[in-house]
């Protein structure tokens, strides 16, 4: 469905969503889904709190499921099956090992593109018809804090959609095509957008996370947008724009510095040790002392466990992408991340018993109540190393990886530099961050090949490179049929 077309409902999903989140609070004072209705939801400041709240809930789910699960399950799971991460145990052909097998058709019965697509836009036409109500000289805090909230949204969403569908930002920015960029909430008929450049996305994304930072003011939990998500989101804006280790740019490493520095220094974050770290993904996100943002899983059903994990209930399937023989490689004896994994056996695949358990609460079929933790503080520690690095200034860049190392359990490391140090700090984002939707970017965004050495599901061995056009999802047929301006992904 092209983002033109999508308008024609726009208004009657977006009550909805509005309906969803007023539920159980307001229920007696709900009127009838109109747009009389969508004008009263704006007559007070309390209604752009409300209306902000239902994007949490959109942008976890969207407004309709793919194969892969809701709108944040796909995320996660395009990422980690282009990485290295995983091993598929499937070999039929299917939404799933198109992403995994770089396939990357625009069918949509053949990809998930197309969903993953619609619902970005989606989700991108609600924040707009939130933004749009807001007055520029608006000053009521309710209302500022909202809009503020809508752009740390629109960012998140325009963000994951560049780096899905444009080449990695050393790639010629300027020049490379990223996604179309939707501002405004009242499209004509005819509305058809050019996609901007790579350049073009990432500029609007760090603008619209700076426009958002003094705007939130509000202490609320990790479940919402705040000034210490947006930094921590500008730290790995700017760290995708940091370059290769032998060409970074210097500016945007500076940056990623800047922000990541912040949060760790000024945001009042913790690494969670021993025990609680151990048992860090048993527990939701509420109240925890090292997620800063996080898409609740308590009041929805995330379904990305059952990729990762067998449930224990018969006449249900899951658990068909296992923590790959490379991830599980890389992790040294005394790790304390081994928690993270369990014993867990896939009907038919006896030698590929260890599964994810980073998604368990409450998962007992196909989904589970986990939090999606899409910014955490030892996320911050790792970006700030790897900014070091690429600035020279390794003795920082060691002490921060040495601060994953250690809470991990593992020794401390000395005399490292350069290069060495750069893998090892790409090392412990792999391990530390495995499955949270990190993966194939780390190394693409580096310039550097995705390799798989270990045959999967159908797959042999498999080498991609950063440049290889692959690496790309395709845009849908639908949309390249219905908008002259939008040019197809090469092949």
């Amino acid at each position: 469905m092209t983002i033109y077309k999508q308008r024609i409902f726009l208004v009657s999903v977006f009550l909805t969503i509005l309906f969803v989140v007023g539920c159980g609070k307001q229920l007696d004072e709900l009127r009838p889904h109109n747009v009389i209705f969508e004008d009263a939801q704006f007559d007070r400041p309390e209604g752009y709190s409300k209306a902000v709240t239902g994007l949490y809930a959109l942008v976890a789910s969207g407004p309709e499921a793919s194969y892969v699960g809701g709108f944040t399950d796909q995320q996660i799971f395009f990422s980690e099956a282009k990485g290295n991460t995983i091993k598929s145990l499937d070999a039929q052909i299917n939404r799933l090992t198109d992403v995994f097998d770089y396939i990357n058709s625009s069918n949509k019965d053949l990809s998930d593109s197309y969903t993953y697509w619609r619902n970005a836009y989606n989700v991108m036409l609600h924040i707009n018809k939130i933004l749009g109500r807001i007055a520029p000289e608006e000053t009521n805090p309710t209302i500022l804090q909202a809009k503020g909230e809508a752009l740390f949204m629109r960012a998140y969403v325009y963000f994951n959609l560049v780096r899905l569908y444009g080449k990695p930002y050393y790639q010629e920015p300027n020049t490379s095509p990223g996604v179309m960029l939707v501002l405004m909430d009242d499209l004509s008929p005819d509305f058809a957008p050019a996609r901007a450049s790579v350049e073009e996305v990432y500029q609007q994304v760090i603008a619209d996370l700076e426009a958002a930072m003094p705007l939130l003011q509000e202490q609320k939990s990790n479940s919402y947008a705040s000034r210490s998500a947006a930094d921590a989101l500008l730290s790995r804006v700017q760290l995708y724009r940091g370059g290769t280790f032998t060409a970074p740019n210097r500016e945007a490493n500076e940056k990623a510095f800047t922000h990541a520095d912040r949060v760790i220094r000024e945001g009042g974050y913790t690494l969670l040790q021993g025990e609680e770290y151990r048992t860090y993904y048993d527990t939701g996100n509420i109240g925890n002392k090292e997620d800063i943002f996080a898409i609740n899983g308590e009041y929805m059903n995330g379904q990305i466990a059952s990729r990762w994990k067998m449930p224990p209930q018969i006449n249900y399937t899951g658990g068909l992408y296992r923590p790959s023989p490379y991830l599980l490689s890389l992790m040294e004896e005394e790790d304390m991340r081994w928690a993270f994994y369990v014993e867990n056996l896939t009907p038919g695949f006896p030698d590929d018993n260890i599964a994810v358990n980073k998604y368990n609460i409450g998962y007992d079929a196909i989904y589970s109540r986990s939090p999606y933790r899409v910014l955490r503080l030892a996320e911050m520690y790792l970006n700030r190393a790897e900014a070091l690095v690429k600035l020279g200034r390794d003795a920082e860049a060691l002490a921060d990886v040495n601060t994953i190392r250690q809470r991990a359990g593992l020794e401390i490391l000395s005399g490292l530099s350069g290069e060495v140090l750069f893998r090892e700090i790409l090392k412990q984002r792999k391990i530390e961050l495995a499955f949270e939707g990190h993966a194939s970017y780390d190394e693409f965004r580096n310039g550097l090949p995705m390799v798989r050495n270990y045959v999967s599901g159908r797959s042999g061995e498999m080498t991609v490179q950063p440049t290889d056009p692959g690496i790309l999802m395709q845009i849908p047929d639908e949309e390249i049929a219905d908008n002259p301006n939008l040019v197809p992904n090469p092949r």
